[in-house]
């Protein structure tokens, strides 16, 4: 059996797929299963992603319809075999020694998930920096000793090795039909990680500038960051920790719905923009009454003061706008 499954959804990326596929087949460890999941592409990416598996026994396709990231990551999972899982982006791409400096990590520690830093890679410029952890530590942690962890880290899947039983004896799935599910996952998973562990090297290639990537949008779909932020409170509610991680869910709601809020800049019609401001603070208000007063800092940028506030915000448009 093969030690670590790669799943990769794959959905109209014909253009970043070859590079992504091939990233994988250069890892310098080589006992892992490759599972390209293609989720009713309207490209060529479903034939390039058979013409890899004709080559590389390690590679399964799964042909499935349009339902999402998390719907095929989720059916991703249902093909695992094995003990470990990396998920990565189709249009990303990963180090040669990812997949080795993780399992070595994880084997080393028995730890149930390992979060390692990143090249956020922008295209336009030829150009990378490096997103750290925030946790330089050769020690494992987990939340209930350091809770702090929930704020140092990125909500992305893929920066992240997990075991599979973390998902599978904990019941944990991609919310299926949203935006930011990885604000929706993650945190359960930490919540649940007995040990998480750190390797601080980048090892993922994010590209962060990519034409119609979605994290850069302002639609109606980003308002699914409140879905996403609702699905981690109620999650600790149920386990009846949402006032012990109290400081650190506000952190997070906060520091990810401010970021929702800067797409406002791009939008001109006003009535779309105040009504997204008030949803957003009017979600806040009653589940964060102290925002943005935390034990953490969450205005972390310059002018993050200005979108922690409703009034300022409209204030700001208005005059960047030019509105009446």
């Amino acid at each position: 059996m093969s030690k670590v499954s790669v799943i990769v959804p794959v959905y109209n990326v014909e253009e970043y797929l070859p590079k992504c596929i091939e990233s994988c087949l250069a890892q310098t460890f080589t006992d892992f299963d490759l599972i390209l999941v293609n989720d009713g592409s309207k490209d060529n990416s479903l034939a390039i992603c058979k013409e890899y598996e004709k080559k590389d026994s390690r590679i399964q396709v799964l042909d499935k319809p349009n339902g999402g990231l998390s719907d095929a990551r989720n059916a991703g999972m249902k093909l695992v075999k094995t003990p470990y899982v990396y998920f990565l982006d189709s249009d990303d791409f990963i180090e040669p020694t990812l997949l080795d400096k993780c399992i070595t990590k994880l084997n080393e520690t028995d730890a149930d998930m390992v979060i390692f830093d990143v090249y956020q890679y922008f295209m336009k410029t030829n150009t990378k920096e490096i997103i750290k952890s925030g946790y330089e530590i050769e020690t494992c942690v987990n939340v209930k000793d350091n809770p702090d962890v929930l704020t140092k880290v990125l909500n992305a899947a893929w920066n992240k090795m997990y075991k599979v039983s973390l998902f599978k004896e904990n019941q944990i799935e991609y919310p299926v039909g949203y935006y930011y599910e990885d604000l929706g996952t993650t945190y359960k998973l930490m919540l649940k990680a007995k040990k998480i562990c750190f390797i601080n090297e980048p090892l993922y290639d994010y590209l962060a500038d990519r034409p119609g990537n979605i994290t850069q949008q302002f639609n109606n779909k980003t308002y699914h960051i409140l879905d996403m932020v609702k699905e981690n409170i109620e999650y600790y509610k149920k386990e009846n920790v949402f006032d012990l991680y109290y400081n650190e869910l506000m952190y997070l709601a906060g520091i990810n719905i401010m970021e929702c809020l800067k797409k406002t800049r791009d939008i001109n019609d006003k009535e779309t923009v105040n009504k997204f401001i008030d949803d957003c603070f009017e979600f806040i208000r009653l589940t964060f009454p102290q925002f943005p007063k935390c034990k953490y800092e969450i205005c972390r940028q310059k002018n993050d003061w200005i979108y922690a506030n409703p009034t300022l915000l409209k204030t700001y448009l208005t005059v960047r706008k030019r509105w009446h």
